[in-house]
């Protein structure tokens, strides 16, 4: 998926139409910390903003699971993955469920929040939408974390905007990735109930973007970047209700 960014950027910057002084990046879920990881590889990137982001799977899920669940989860997964490898026939999981169970051991996203939101979106929207995800796809995804990829970032300005209460992508994972961030950078809490508010759900979806469209915009008017280096040098961290 880092790869698949990348390769986005280096199209962009083939078209006559692209400003390559001006290509900026915004992740969401997931995508946020894809972002990051895609701005500290390709350096054509200009700016970052990262929305509610995915940064540390792994240690989500052992603070959901616990060491030992979550090691035992695993090896759940090793065992589908090698049956795939020992009879040819891919496995796959739910991409959804209600809950782990007897019956669902094993499931990309489990919840009722999410559950809720994806079944919806999928009748609704998206109809050709998968409700299973294969096996292997979460050997390499549990290991992801882009943590380590934020001091890399620099000299790009991050902006990373996140939810105070949000029990998928935990807020103390956004706030490692702006501590370890080493050059411009700016980190937004808005009060927030859980993490799908930032989906489809306002006033939460409004002021997310509000915070993007104040961090790029000056960022790609030559005339105000001045003054956004010296707002970034305050390590300013804003708080929104």
């Amino acid at each position: 998926m880092i790869e698949d960014i990348v390769n986005g950027v280096g199209y962009l910057l083939t078209r006559d139409d692209i400003d390559p002084e001006r290509l900026g990046l915004v992740g969401i879920c997931f995508g946020g910390g894809l972002a990051i990881s895609a701005a500290a590889r390709d350096k054509r990137i200009k700016a970052v903003s990262s929305v509610v982001g995915g940064y540390n799977i792994g240690g989500s899920f052992q603070l959901l699971m616990g060491t030992e669940g979550f090691a035992a989860y695993y090896r759940k997964i090793n065992d589908l993955v090698q049956k795939q490898r020992e009879t040819g026939e891919v496995q796959y999981i739910p991409t959804i469920a209600h809950a782990l169970s007897e019956q669902v051991p094993v499931a990309f996203m489990a919840g009722e929040e999410a559950y809720v939101y994806y079944d919806r979106y999928a009748r609704s929207e998206a109809p050709t939408w998968s409700y299973q995800t294969t096996a292997k796809s979460l050997e390499p995804y549990f290991l992801y974390s882009t943590i380590p990829h934020a001091p890399l970032v620099a000299p790009v300005p991050l902006h990373i905007v996140h939810g105070t209460k949000d029990l998928f992508c935990f807020p103390d994972f956004a706030q490692a990735v702006y501590d370890a961030a080493t050059g411009p950078k700016e980190l937004v809490w808005i009060e927030a109930h859980n993490h799908i508010e930032f989906y489809d759900q306002d006033p939460y979806v409004s002021q997310a973007a509000a915070a993007v469209i104040r961090f790029l915009n000056p960022l790609f008017q030559p005339e105000s970047r001045s003054a956004v280096a010296s707002h970034f040098a305050s390590g300013k961290e804003e708080i929104k209700g």
